[in-house]
């Protein structure tokens, strides 16, 4: 059926959005055979000292009052030291620290591979020196506190040997620094890639939104990721008032998705918000800053959120191929926006594990996807496009030449049809003149024989002129004229002629030379009667004689004969009949004979079969 055909993106979507909660329900594998420090003193930089449970959570103020950095002692008992030597491992921190192990430090702020951003809470570990006895040992922990809004987190922290710490830390700083490494890397490749097509169609909407989504996404991602960087901390405002832009532009990209132009005044604020806002972050107070910050995170949220009603709407009401594809990744980065944001506010109780940053690269790899899909519609189109073209084409080449044929056709006829008046005028005015005049003389003189041979020269002539003058299907118009000349001829020889061609079908594809023969064989036939008769009366008559095939038949009643009773012209007549696809019979009747003369419903074209 077809809506369990189009129900793929449903399923898909509900894999994501359970593989979405996954980082939730899965926990981690933690240290075994090490201690696990999860008590100590916290000396803030501003306060008196007390006893704090780890994983403990350190309120930022932006940097305003004391300069110190917040420092947790954690003193414990070592029964014995390994051979291997001890390690300090802490699972997660969001902050650079540094680390002394009984008043003798192990690691500084410089030297800590931690980078630190605001989207980063990873593991660290460090090498306790050799010099160790077994008893009592104090760890100092100071963390770099800085003037950032985001809460500062320190877990739990572990002290073992390296066997017992390393699969732990590999693991954590895999999955939530080297991945999130990753992933800022595929973000800055895509975005560049989308940036690059942006420029080969700079007026296409989607294109236009998506690039400065990109620009606006890259820039915010570097910031979270180094931020804390103290030579990229001159950046953090910029970020900080760019927040709400990237909502503004997710919802003009999700609109564009669908195909729909989106409104100016969203465009407007994409641009404006950060103009009004960076000199309030700049000069406005602590309480100021707070609220705007907690303001540009729930502007940031709600904008995912619009964006994904936007597409789920556009995936169920307008069947959007392209909707589909994103809408469950754009719901897992509304959902990992605002899960991150509860985490931030409600640590340590929730841990401080942030994953907005996973899914984005994922997203811009689902938008390529969507690309080439479009790319590859459009190729097809394309395709089919040109394949229609070349079928029309191909259709107007056939027409021009059909038009052209017809065109040769036309003036060759034309030629040939001024040639022809030009011929049956001179036969006309010429020999058809002399004949005329030797059949006077010949009366004047008596000579019967000059006359008889002048009188059927004049007549074949006269055939020939008529026959030049017809076209196809006239050879009715042919016989028309043969009758009107037979009869004052066998008028004058007191012979009665019977004429009829109603029955006769029509015949196609006369010529000048086929009608001729046509006329030639029926006077060949009168001839016949005439001499070898005598005949009183002739009958000629059409008919149908089959299907494909017309008769016209000469009937006369003279003396009865057969076709084997010699002379008569017949293997002339014959042949000239065989030309035309035709034959001729002759039958005795009671009293006379009859010839039947067969010929083709429609017939040969003399002239081209000469030519093949």
């Amino acid at each position: 059926m077809k809506w369990l055909r189009d129900s793929w993106w449903i399923a898909a979507g509900v894999a994501i959005l359970g593989l979405a909660l996954l980082p939730d329900l899965v926990s981690l594998p933690e240290p075994q055979g090490a201690l696990v420090l999860d008590r100590a003193t916290f000396i803030p930089a501003d306060g008196p000292e007390r006893e704090v449970a780890l994983p403990h959570a350190i309120r930022s103020h932006f940097g305003l009052g004391p300069s110190n950095n917040p420092r947790y002692v954690i003193e414990f008992d070592l029964p014995s030291v390994p051979n291997a030597g001890l390690y300090v491992y802490v699972p997660t921190v969001n902050r650079r620290l540094a680390l002394s192990f009984n008043g003798e430090p192990i690691l500084d702020f410089e030297s800590s591979s931690l980078l630190t951003g605001s989207s980063v809470a990873g593991p660290l570990m460090a090498r306790v020196p050799n010099r160790l006895v077994p008893g009592r040992q104090q760890l100092t922990v100071a963390v770099e506190k800085g003037g950032f809004a985001i809460t500062a987190y320190l877990s739990e922290i572990y002290v073992g040997t390296e066997a017992a710490l390393a699969r732990a830390y590999n693991l954590r700083n895999f999955i939530f620094v080297q991945l999130k490494a990753m992933a800022l890397a595929a973000h800055l490749v895509l975005g560049i890639s989308l940036i690059y097509v942006y420029l080969l169609r700079p007026k296409d909407i989607l294109f236009s939104w998506l690039c400065a989504l990109n620009v606006v996404s890259l820039f915010i991602a570097i910031g979270v990721q180094f931020g804390w960087v103290p030579r990229l901390q001159i950046l953090l405002p910029v970020v900080n008032v760019l927040v709400p832009t990237l909502g503004f532009l997710f919802i003009g990209f999700s609109l564009a998705v669908l195909g729909f132009r989106p409104p100016k005044a969203l465009r407007y604020a994409a641009i404006i918000a950060p103009l009004v806002l960076l000199p309030v972050f700049l000069t406005g107070t602590v309480t100021v800053k707070s609220i705007m910050t907690v303001g540009d995170v729930v502007v940031l949220v709600a904008s995912y959120l619009v964006s994904t009603g936007i597409l789920l709407w556009g995936s169920v009401w307008h069947g959007s191929r392209d909707a589909r594809l994103i809408v469950a990744l754009v719901a897992v980065i509304a959902w990992y926006s605002a899960r991150d944001a509860f985490v931030v506010v409600t640590a340590p109780e929730h841990g401080f594990n942030l994953l907005v940053a996973f899914p984005r690269p994922i997203l811009l790899a689902l938008v390529l996807m969507m690309f080439m899909r479009r790319m590859a519609a459009s190729f097809d189109s394309l395709d089919r496009a040109n394949e229609t073209l070349n079928i029309k084409l191909a259709e107007r080449e056939a027409e021009l030449a059909a038009f052209h044929r017809q065109e040769r056709t036309k003036t060759a006829n034309l030629v040939r049809e001024q040639e022809r008046q030009r011929l049956t005028h001179d036969l006309h005015d010429g020999l058809s003149g002399h004949l005329a005049s030797i059949i006077a003389l010949s009366e004047r003189a008596g000579d019967r024989s000059t006359e008889q041979a002048a009188r059927e020269a004049l007549n074949d002539l006269r055939l020939v002129i008529y026959s030049l003058d017809l076209g196809d299907k006239e050879l009715p118009l042919a016989l028309a004229n043969f009758r009107e000349r037979l009869v004052p001829q066998l008028r004058r020889l007191g012979v009665d002629l019977d004429w009829s061609m109603a029955a006769l079908p029509e015949i196609s594809g006369v010529t000048p030379g086929n009608a001729l023969i046509i006329l030639r064989v029926l006077q060949e036939a009168i001839t016949n009667a005439l001499k070898h008769g005598p005949a009183r009366r002739i009958a000629i008559r059409g008919a149908i004689a089959s299907d494909d095939t017309a008769a016209i038949w000469v009937e006369n009643d003279g003396r009865s004969f057969t076709e084997t009773a010699g002379g008569h012209g017949l293997g002339n007549m014959r042949r000239r009949a065989q030309q035309l696809g035709g034959d001729i019979c002759i039958e005795p009747l009671a009293s006379g004979s009859r010839l039947t003369l067969t010929i083709p419903q429609r017939l040969p074209n003399l002239s081209e079969e000469a030519a093949e």
